[in-house]
């Protein structure tokens, strides 16, 4: 997995492709490391997609090749796919260690502050 850190500059439209399969295989890997319970692989992936993400956010796919268009949409329903598989595999997780990081009120020490 190559990591990429935004530049600040819009991608080449021709190149978007080549982006958004490589924001595809990332979602891929973190897909696998949720499945696996691995979460700093997935925070890692996060990390790698933010980056990625800048950039194709300077350049809309509007502004694609039509003949390389198709192949953006396609992989933009895979990443998506990707992502909620992973999000459903993440939330009960998340919802359990929410639960262990709340604090925890005892009746007795109510009584022992009043």
């Amino acid at each position: 997995m190559t990591m990429h850190k935004d530049n600040g500059m819009a991608p080449d439209p021709a190149q978007l492709a080549v982006l958004y399969g490589q924001l595809a295989e990332i979602s891929r890997t973190m897909l696998a490391a949720a499945q696996r319970g691995d979460w700093d692989a997935v925070t890692a992936s996060e990390s790698a997609c933010a980056g990625l993400v800048g950039q194709l956010r300077r350049c809309p796919i509007e502004t694609c090749p039509p003949a390389e268009r198709e192949t953006c949409m396609h992989l933009i329903r895979e990443i998506l796919a990707n992502d909620a598989a992973t999000r459903n595999i993440a939330e009960p997780w998340m919802r359990e260690l929410e639960q262990i990081l709340r604090p925890r009120r005892h009746a007795f020490g109510v009584q022992m502050y009043r």
